[in-house]
């Protein structure tokens, strides 16, 4: 059911002649003098191709996976093996530590556990002397043995902690001195290496396993080649309508005939790529914390990558059969009434009167929602969108803009008494834009884009 009031969601803004609910009800029945007018579409019309209007993103092909490669801390950079452009295999070595500095630091490190070590041995003669001597002392001098002795047993726990963390260093130091080489984890391209690691400080780096993601820290960033994914940018207004392991279609922006199939494989929220103000456009005030929203980047797997190239940039839809092509008349169902006993339409005759036009029905998609027409229309024929006020003979007119119903329209509760101009969602001819903002492309073509302006 949700994929269904997706898809014909998406048909309102595809088709081209969806208004909002109070609009398609105002523009449905206008009176002509003593006589109500219903307005009616061509069946061409309704099956118009909705490819490339559903709800859209902007996207760029790029690696399947990319390895940032990170200066472990406290090590330095003996020996570089690539270079940028290179090719490099699983395994293959990237560069070489400095054995030097890890021997330095693991001496080091022997040394101050011994130190350790000896203190401990220390404290521990010093507690014993301080029982003893408590033992023989006076009551007045009691409290003073006391305090000395908790002091020093809470030192010695204090130097059994700093022993183990030594002895741990000590193990990294000498796991490092067997492990100086560094080896690529994927088959790829070197993109990009950074001569400023070999010449900066070790302690400007951080350990990998720290998480950060100062760009700094990056000495090789590889990116994975044979396989790709396709980026895209959400708006965190609309990050609900972006669902893990939906079906996606990608366009090509040159000719919206070639397209590619995937799956969505969901936001990333942990980075927010830039900020958006599109709120300002209605209040015409600059963004502030309470107009300003944050861009999330999200990825599709694609199914096939046969006709991509790296950075290419396509637009991404969530596929809900749009592109399919069926043979003969298809029509939502929401057109049809009594589909299971007598189907029949409202359509037009060559008078522009309205009659009940009785059909017959051949398959139905589940998915899509819509009945195969076998007899009863033509493509040239004219319909009107169901109302339990038409009555035969009631004049008709076309009018292309003024006829799929939106998904209230489903059930029938439409509001005559809505203006849909007092509603910023929509524009001047009444069409819902769907938290989209409209703009063009690098390459001048119109997109829509949710949850802000366009990349």
């Amino acid at each position: 059911m949700k994929k269904r009031i997706a898809m014909i969601g998406g048909l309102v803004v595809a088709v081209g002649v969806a208004g909002g609910a109070g609009w398609y009800v105002w523009n449905q029945k206008v009176g002509s003098g003593d006589e109500e007018t219903v307005y009616v579409t061509t069946v061409a019309t309704l099956m118009g191709d909705v490819s490339g209007t559903q709800n859209r993103y902007a996207g760029v092909v790029e690696p399947q996976k990319t390895v940032k490669v990170k200066v472990e801390s406290n090590r330095k950079v003996k020996n570089v093996k690539v270079k940028e452009g290179d090719t490099v295999q699983a395994g293959d070595v990237l560069f070489e530590y400095d054995a030097s500095t890890s021997e330095d630091n693991l001496a080091q490190a022997e040394l101050d556990l011994e130190r350790y070590k000896n203190e401990a041995n220390s404290l521990t003669n010093q507690i014993e002397t301080l029982k003893k001597e408590k033992n023989e002392a006076s009551a007045d001098d009691q409290l003073s043995y006391t305090i000395e002795i908790q002091t020093a047993e809470m030192d010695l726990k204090k130097n059994e902690y700093n022993q183990k963390s030594k002895e741990a260093e000590i193990e990294k130091l000498k796991k490092a001195l067997n492990d100086l080489e560094v080896t690529s984890d994927i088959t790829g391209v070197i993109k990009k290496i950074n001569d400023s690691v070999i010449s900066s400080s070790s302690d400007d780096f951080s350990d990998e396993s720290s998480g950060g993601s100062n760009e700094s820290t990056t000495f090789i960033t590889i990116v994975a080649t044979g396989t790709y994914r396709v980026k895209g940018t959400v708006n965190e207004t609309n990050r609900s309508s972006i669902v893990e392991g939906e079906p996606v279609l990608f366009l090509s922006r040159v000719d919206e005939d070639v397209t590619w199939t995937g799956i969505m494989a969901g936001v990333d929220t942990n980075e927010p790529e830039k900020e958006s103000s599109s709120n300002s456009d209605y209040y015409g005030s600059e963004g502030n914390e309470q107009t300003t929203s944050s861009n999330y980047p999200f990825y599709v797997e694609l199914d096939s990558a046969d006709g991509l190239m790296l950075g290419q940039h396509v637009y991404i839809e969530m596929d809900y059969g749009q592109t399919e092509i069926k043979d003969g008349i298809w029509l939502d169902e929401f057109y049809i009434t009594d589909a299971d006993t007598q189907p029949y339409v409202w359509a037009s005759t060559e008078k522009d009167r309205l009659e009940k036009r009785e059909v017959t029905l051949g398959e139905y998609d589940e998915e899509l929602g819509k009945y195969q027409i076998t007899e009863g229309l033509a493509k040239t024929d004219c319909i009107a969108f169901p109302d339990e006020s038409y009555k035969e003979g009631m004049k008709t007119t076309i009018n292309e803009n003024a006829q799929t119903p939106t998904e209230s329209g489903m059930d029938g509760e439409f509001d005559s008494s809505y203006d849909s101009s007092m509603d910023s969602s929509f524009d001047n001819s009444g069409e819902e834009l769907q938290d989209a903002s409209f703009g063009t492309d690098e390459d001048g073509v119109e997109i829509i884009e949710e949850g802000g302006a366009p990349e």
